[in-house]
């Protein structure tokens, strides 16, 4: 009997991995756990578990197939609620009379599979969900947090820096309108020295050249006059 009923677990295990992939090219599409079902009650929170420390993505069918492959891991021996579940989704939908059917197969396999058991292991499984929602949901806020801390953290050194760089700028864009406005004033200062200068070498130029004149007049006389 053991036997037998590891071979239905090994065949139904597979039910409700079979609903992440149905699509284009599938010869059936296996319905997904009715919201308003009593036993479907995991599948809310199954939508946004994470249930890995090396999570990839937000992909909601990678989580809810990582969340399908821990139920398998803490799944109870024997047959109970996880298997009447996995049953009756490979049967075309977790609804009423697939699960009824599920329950009245699977019974035969594990005698002391009741419905007080069902209801107990899918108690179980749910608050064993839960839990972990929360523990993991109570760890991302963690890293979220601190990444928030991080980030804001970043900025504020950012911001710093920025603030330094502008201070600095202003103090710079100063210093070149202020040698902007001694390059324009460089003109006016050497104007007047400079026009002094050349002023006084005209007047030399004169000055010479007109002694020259009188000292030529003079070796004119000299060269006429003088034997």
């Amino acid at each position: 009997m053991s036997n037998n009923r590891d071979g239905i677990k090994e065949g139904i295990l597979k039910g409700l991995k079979k609903i992440l992939f149905t699509g284009t090219g599938t010869e059936e599409e296996p319905q997904t756990i009715s919201p308003g079902s009593t036993n479907a009650a995991p599948a809310a929170p199954i939508d946004t578990v994470v249930v890995s420390e090396e999570h990839a993505g937000n992909n909601v069918k990678e989580m809810k197939l990582r969340t399908y492959q821990l139920l398998e891991s803490i799944n109870k021996p024997g047959v109970d609620f996880f298997e009447v579940w996995n049953a009756s989704i490979e049967m075309g939908g977790a609804n009423s009379s697939n699960i009824k059917a599920a329950f009245t197969s699977l019974k035969y396999a594990d005698k002391t599979l009741t419905k007080e058991k069902l209801q107990e292991t899918g108690e179980f499984y749910i608050s064993s969900l839960k839990k972990i929602l929360e523990t993991e949901t109570v760890k991302r806020q963690q890293e979220k947090d601190k990444l928030q801390v991080q980030k804001e953290q970043e900025k504020a050194n950012l911001t710093k820096e920025i603030d330094e760089l502008e201070k600095q700028l202003v103090e710079i864009q100063k210093k070149l309108t202020e040698k902007k406005t001694q390059n324009d004033g460089i003109n006016q200062k050497y104007k007047t020295p400079v026009e002094a200068i050349e002023q006084k070498i005209i007047n030399g130029r004169e000055a010479v050249n007109s002694v020259i004149n009188e000292m030529q007049q003079v070796v004119v006389i000299i060269q006429k006059d003088i034997n």
